[in-house]
């Protein structure tokens, strides 16, 4: 997921690059992050964003007049504008702003609008890790488990096996964490592909099985318990 910051106030921009840094870390998603002190910065950047983090007032060109030529540019990234000024919020709606925030903006709201917006466009969550040299793109989904391989990673889909140049903890840290658990030093499972669970082992649906590490046991089955009343959905 690409993100763009585009505010004057040097301070803000942090404040909010922080939030989404602990946002990427909490939901354990690929999520970069860029910083633009201007509009026409903004628009000349050749990045095609998912998102938009834009003030309304610039000191260029305002954040109106920057969201009309990406829109006109048929960029169909989802805006947020932000600013100290209310009274522009009915402005905004010309260019279909997905939300408006006032100044200073809590981690609570922003978080949501990251919750809503990954909700209604999941296929925004892959990640990337290199493989024999190659870049290779895998949805979170098709990941079926990890697997620590010395300072590399092996990555398990539902059609492949991948040999990452990532260690397992760096992989793992890209992962949703709802329903990826490390039951194992060397091993992480997507709980969505477990179809049984006999004692300490998991039978997946491919057929392999996998032991949970001893005292990782308890609070697997707690994980587990909570993702299947809360999260579970046969991909």
């Amino acid at each position: 997921m690409q993100i763009a910051i585009c505010d004057d106030e040097d301070h803000f921009r942090n404040g909010l690059r922080e939030m989404l840094l602990d946002y990427k870390k909490q939901k354990r998603i690929a999520l970069d992050i860029y910083e633009f002190s201007d509009g026409r910065s903004l628009l000349e950047s050749k990045i095609v964003f998912d998102m938009i983090l834009l003030d309304y007032q610039l000191p260029d060109i305002n954040g109106m007049e920057a969201a009309k030529e990406l829109r006109a540019k048929n960029a169909a990234g989802c805006i947020i504008f932000i600013t100290q000024y209310p009274q522009f919020v009915y402005d905004a709606f010309e260019v279909q702003p997905f939300r408006f925030f006032l100044k200073p903006v809590s981690e609570e709201k922003l978080y949501s609008a990251l919750d809503t917006f990954l909700e209604n466009n999941s296929h925004l969550s892959p990640i990337v890790i290199i493989s024999d040299g190659q870049q290779i793109t895998l949805e979170a989904k098709s990941i079926i488990y990890l697997e620590g391989d010395g300072k590399y990673c092996l990555v398990r889909t539902t059609d492949n096996t991948y040999r990452s140049s990532k260690t397992l903890s760096k992989v793992h840290e890209l992962l949703p964490a709802h329903c990826f658990y490390r039951i194992h030093k060397s091993y992480v499972v997507n709980m969505y592909y477990i179809s049984s669970i006999q004692g300490s082992e998991l039978i997946l649906i491919n057929g392999e099985r996998a032991s949970i590490g001893r005292t990782r046991l308890a609070d697997f089955r707690k994980s587990y318990m909570d993702f299947v009343r809360n999260c579970y959905v046969r991909l």
